[in-house]
C-alpha cells in the first residue's frame, strides 16, 4: 500500500479554491498509485480559529461530493481538514472519503488551551482499514500527547498519521517526539504539515515519515507544496515536490535546450509558434540577468520556466485592453520540457505567476497566445483569461491572441 502525505498552502477561508487545489493533489496522488492521501489540519479553510463560526459546516454538505467521486473512481481514500458543526458545536475535523463507503468524520479529541474558546472536543478515536492496514489519525496538538497515541495502539492501529498546522517550534517538538514513540511501539508515523500563514503564525512544512524503528526516512522542505509517498511493503518513502525560484546563469544551457525541445515539439504538431530567432539563447540569458525568469525544478531537475515582468511587447499598444490599471504584470515564454508535459507543471507555473501578481499588488495580468495553439489558448481561457485583441509578431504567419485577467487580491 502507498500512503500519500500532502503538504499544502491553503487560502484563508476560501473553501472553494482550496477544494480545487486539493483535487489537483489527489489527482497527482492517483498518478503515483497511492491508496490513501492525507492533508494538513483544517486544510480546506486554513487554520483560522477566529473564522470558524462563519466557515464551519455540516460534514455531509454536498460541497464535499467531488472527493467522494474521486475516491470511488480511483479506489483511493482521501482525508481532508475542515471545521464541522453538529448541533451548534464546532469541531476540528478530518473528513474521510473511502471508495463506496459512508463518509467518516474524525474530530480532534484533545484541544490546545488556545483552541478551547472556539472548538469542542471529539469523543471517539477513528481507525480505518486501508488495504488490510489499520490506520489511526491524530490532529496537531493531540498527536504530541502520549495518551492519545496509546489510545490508538489500544485500538489496534498499525500506522499513525498526524494532520497538523505547526510553526517552527511545534515541528521541532514533533521531530523529537515522533521518532521516540515510533521506536518504542514499533509503529510507523507520518506527519502532514501545512505551509504559509495560519492564524497568527507561519506553518513551516517539513512533512515527514518515520519507520517503525524511529528512523526519519523522508521529509519535505519548509516552503513548498508537495507530496511524500510511503510504501508500506517496501518500508521506503519518496518525495514528489517541485519548487520555483529565480533562474541562475548557471541554468542557461539547460533552459535553452528546454526551449528548443519545446519548439521542436510544437513544430511536430504543425504549430509554428516559435522561430529560429525566438527565443534565442541571448534572450534567455538577458531574462536571467534581469532576474525575471523563474525556473521550476523537481528533485533538482529543471522542468520548465516562466518570464514574469512588467515588460510589454510594442505590439500590445494597438490593443484595446479591458483592464488599464497602472500596475500590470506580463507573462512571457512559459515552457515545460515536452517529456514532462501533461503532468500539471504549466499549472504550477501559472499558479506561481498569479500568486506573485496578487502578493505584489498587481491589478491585472497580460500575455499572448498563438491562435493555432488551441490547447494553450483553452488552458488560459479556463484560468479566466479574456481575449482583448489580436497581433502579428515578426516571422509568424498566424496571429496571436492578446489575453488578460484581473488579479484577485
Amino acid at each position: 500500500m502507498k500512503i500519500c502525505i500532502a503538504q499544502t498552502k491553503s487560502q484563508k477561508g476560501n473553501v472553494q479554491k482550496n477544494i480545487k487545489n486539493h483535487i489537483q493533489f489527489v489527482e497527482r496522488a492517483v498518478k503515483l498509485k497511492s491508496d490513501l492521501i492525507v492533508f494538513p489540519e483544517l486544510s480546506l479553510t486554513s487554520y483560522e480559529p477566529q473564522l470558524v463560526n462563519e466557515l464551519a459546516i455540516d460534514a455531509d454538505n454536498n460541497i464535499f461530493n467531488p472527493f467522494q467521486k474521486l475516491s470511488d473512481e480511483n479506489q483511493i481514500t482521501i482525508s481532508v481538514g475542515m471545521p464541522t458543526i453538529i448541533a451548534n458545536d464546532i469541531y476540528i475535523s478530518m473528513l474521510i472519503f473511502q471508495p463506496y463507503k459512508e463518509r467518516e468524520v474524525y474530530s480532534k479529541q484533545i484541544l490546545h488551551t488556545d483552541e478551547v474558546p472556539y472548538f469542542n472536543c471529539g469523543t471517539h478515536q477513528t481507525v480505518i482499514d486501508v488495504k488490510g492496514y489499520k490506520i489511526a489519525f491524530g490532529i496537531c496538538y493531540e498527536s504530541l500527547q502520549r495518551e492519545h497515541f496509546l489510545n490508538t495502539i489500544e485500538n489496534n492501529a498499525e500506522i499513525y498519521i498526524a494532520s497538523v498546522a505547526k510553526p517552527r517550534e511545534g515541528i521541532t517538538k514533533a521531530y523529537k517526539h515522533f521518532p521516540a514513540i515510533s521506536r518504542e511501539f514499533k509503529t510507523p508515523i507520518l506527519i502532514s504539515n501545512a505551509i504559509g500563514h495560519c492564524d497568527n503564525f507561519m506553518s513551516v512544512g517539513q512533512s515527514a515519515a518515520w519507520n517503525k524503528d524511529g528512523k526519519l526516512i523522508a521529509q519535505l522542505d519548509t516552503k513548498n507544496e508537495g507530496l511524500l509517498i510511503y510504501d508500506t511493503e517496501l518500508k521506503t518513502a519518496e518525495v514528489d515536490q517541485s519548487c520555483i525560484d529565480k533562474g541562475q546563469l548557471s541554468d542557461l544551457e539547460t533552459l535553452f535546450q528546454i526551449y528548443i525541445n519545446g519548439k521542436t515539439e510544437l513544430e511536430r504538431k504543425g504549430i509554428c509558434q516559435w522561430t529560429d530567432n525566438y527565443p534565442t539563447i541571448s534572450l534567455i540569458e538577458n531574462d536571467l540577468k534581469k532576474g525575471i525568469l523563474y525556473v521550476l525544478k523537481n528533485d533538482n531537475e529543471i522542468i520548465g520556466a516562466i518570464n514574469i515582468s512588467e515588460e510589454q511587447e510594442k505590439e500590445y499598444q494597438s490593443i484595446n485592453w479591458k483592464f488599464n490599471e497602472s500596475k500590470i504584470l506580463v507573462i512571457h515564454r512559459l515552457v515545460v520540457d515536452p517529456k514532462y508535459q501533461k503532468q500539471g507543471y504549466a499549472r504550477q507555473l501559472m499558479d506561481f505567476a498569479e500568486n506573485f501578481a496578487s502578493d505584489n499588488n498587481y491589478t491585472s495580468i497580460r500575455l499572448d497566445a498563438y491562435t493555432q495553439n488551441t490547447r494553450v489558448v483553452q488552458f488560459y481561457k479556463k484560468r479566466g483569461y479574456l481575449i482583448s485583441g489580436n497581433v502579428i509578431f515578426p516571422e509568424r504567419i498566424e496571429e496571436f491572441y492578446c489575453m488578460e485577467k484581473k488579479v484577485n487580491t
